[in-house]
């Protein structure tokens, strides 16, 4: 098998669309594999495919129950697999998961590597079907249906959570970044097990698809693995299209949900950040890391500590879609106070800038925090598939000397380009 290299990881693309990758490390006692099927996050397929990964680990072709899943996952020396949703920009994506030993700490001749990743493949493309083999099981999908709409009635109780997605609907009106994940309880009903199973087989032909296997184990022994166990349709796929970018607003949005609550929730929005993957990006990510994405930032020492406004404060950059958004727990009754000194400090930032050892111990806390990130082999595979979906892929140690690159004018250039976009309250 001829491979090329991608990022970090040796590669080989299987058929257009269907890339394999593996990296290899002796510093952990499991392999994991990840595989991802993506294609673009609407309102019309969210909930559908919520429902279909919930659909997926209750059982499969040769494994019909969640009871004979877990004990093929026992057999096989206590690997789990498992599969649930997530996105990455404007993708969503189906991802599968399992971990398993390495070979040295199971008994000689054991084929786990094939055997586990044959169990996951089967999870994502072979479900159970309904005896006459044209829609999945109907019995099984009410108990799902059930399980989703109570998990999604769950995120009203937790209310950053809450307020996040609330603020997203606001922040990201009219683009995909208004969609949740995980779905719609008022799309349930509209989903058939047939049209279940339609879904299923579409997704499975037109979505981008991204499988890793990282650990303890040679590339070339992985790659051979996947590629004989992951069998996927020939198909002209989807294409990775970029985010939408936050638009500019003429003036700050403003809007509040009141709800009977012990803890107000700010969420605040600016747009104009540069996207990841673009030049400035390393400078925002130090502007983010200056007002307040670290503990070191003027967020936590002036809002939190110095004036006590907030339980929490933080920002974050959503490098997808240009934007950077602020969050803030707070008493009601310190709400309006909190909000305006947020908004001062990062003016005061952009008018008066910040120390030499501001800027020092940002940059310090950035990179450690970013070098510690990539202990995991977890946050490299989504971080390469972040990457591809924003049309790039740059090895960490280049990202990590362009912020060791970054002089401070680029920075205080990142915070200028900031404009307020929305303030959103969950409040009494």
């Amino acid at each position: 098998m001829r491979t090329t290299r991608y990022r970090e990881f040796e590669s080989v693309l299987v058929q257009p669309g269907v890339r394999l990758l593996a990296l290899e490390s002796r510093k952990y006692k499991t392999v994991r594999a990840d595989v991802f099927l993506l294609e673009p996050l609407s309102q019309s397929n969210a909930t559908a495919n919520a429902l279909l990964s919930y659909m997926l680990r209750a059982g499969t072709e040769n494994h019909p129950t969640r009871r004979d899943l877990a004990r093929a996952g026992e057999e096989l020396f206590g690997a789990s697999v498992g599969v649930g949703i997530t996105r990455f920009g404007d993708f969503h994506a189906l991802a599968g998961h399992a971990e398993f030993p390495s070979d040295r700490f199971l008994p000689k001749g054991a084929h786990e590597l094939q055997h586990v990743l044959e169990l996951l493949a089967e999870m994502l493309t072979r479900p159970a079907l309904a005896p006459d083999g044209t829609s999945l099981r109907d019995e099984i999908l009410t108990q799902e249906k059930f399980q989703l709409e109570q998990d999604l009635r769950g995120i009203a109780d937790e209310k950053p959570q809450f307020a996040m997605l609330e603020a997203q609907k606001r922040i990201y009106a009219g683009s995909p970044g208004a969609i949740y994940e995980g779905g719609r309880i008022e799309d349930l009903a509209a989903v058939t097990a047939r049209s279940l199973l339609e879904r299923h087989r579409a997704l499975l032909s037109n979505a981008q698809v991204m499988a890793f296997i990282t650990g303890p184990v040679t590339p070339a022994r992985a790659l051979s693995a996947m590629a004989g166990s992951l069998k996927l349709p020939r198909a002209r796929r989807l294409p990775f299209l970029r985010s939408q970018r936050l638009p500019d607003r003429a003036s700050m949005a403003r809007d509040k949900l009141s709800q009977a609550v012990e803890q107000a929730h700010l969420v605040l929005a600016w747009s104009g950040a540069p996207a990841y993957g673009s030049a400035d990006y390393p400078a925002a990510q130090m502007a983010d890391a200056l007002f307040g994405g670290l503990s070191v930032s003027r967020l936590f020492k002036v809002v939190r500590e110095e004036h006590g406004l907030a339980y929490a404060v933080s920002t974050h950059l959503a490098g997808s879609r240009g934007a950077l958004i602020g969050y803030a727990a707070v008493a009601p009754e310190k709400l309006d106070s909190a909000a305006r000194l947020i908004h001062r400090e990062l003016s005061r930032l952009v008018r008066h800038g910040f120390s030499p050892d501001e800027f020092d111990a940002a940059r310090h806390s950035l990179i450690e925090a970013r070098r510690s990130q990539l202990d995991s082999l977890g946050v490299r595979v989504v971080d390469t598939v972040f990457q591809t979906v924003m049309g790039f892929a740059r090895k960490p140690e280049t990202e990590i000397r362009a912020l060791e690159r970054v002089r401070p004018e680029q920075v205080r250039a990142a915070l200028k380009s900031l404009k307020p976009h929305t303030e959103f309250r969950l409040a009494p």
